[in-house]
């Protein structure tokens, strides 16, 4: 291979390598804290991704077989979920507070939330009162 044709590959290399966020080291990658989401975020979220089974103001009750959606606003939510990192737990893991499977129709949004968005939504649910 001729020394034009390697540099070529090895910037071709580095721009896809770049491209991929693949050029920081791993440890750097791990220790950068996630980007704060503005407070409109949670209301955004819960929108586009749980009121079409909790219903746009969280009172659930939306029937999947013997199934029926949670009702996520205060003060039932609170009762059930003492703590934030229940509420995440159950959001991003389908985990109700006891650390079972949530029922079926409850998605997993691990890997399809980040953990920032996934606060913006439990911040978003403090606010709903029935």
């Amino acid at each position: 291979m001729q020394k034009s044709q390697k540099i070529r590959l090895a910037l071709i290399l580095a721009a896809l390598l770049t491209a991929a966020g693949l050029t920081r080291p791993a440890q750097a990658q791990s220790m950068s804290p996630p980007a704060a989401a503005p407070p409109e975020t949670g209301v955004q979220l819960f929108a586009g991704k749980c009121a079409s089974c909790h219903n746009a103001d969280g009172s659930g009750g939306m029937s999947f077989g013997s199934v029926k959606s949670a009702d996520l606003r205060a003060p039932g939510l609170e009762q059930t979920y003492k703590t934030d990192a229940l509420l995440l737990r159950a959001i991003l893991d389908g985990k109700d507070e006891t650390g079972q499977p949530l029922h079926a129709p409850m998605p997993v949004w691990r890997g399809q939330l980040s953990t920032a968005s996934a606060q913006a939504i439990v911040a978003y649910l403090h606010t709903l009162h029935s």
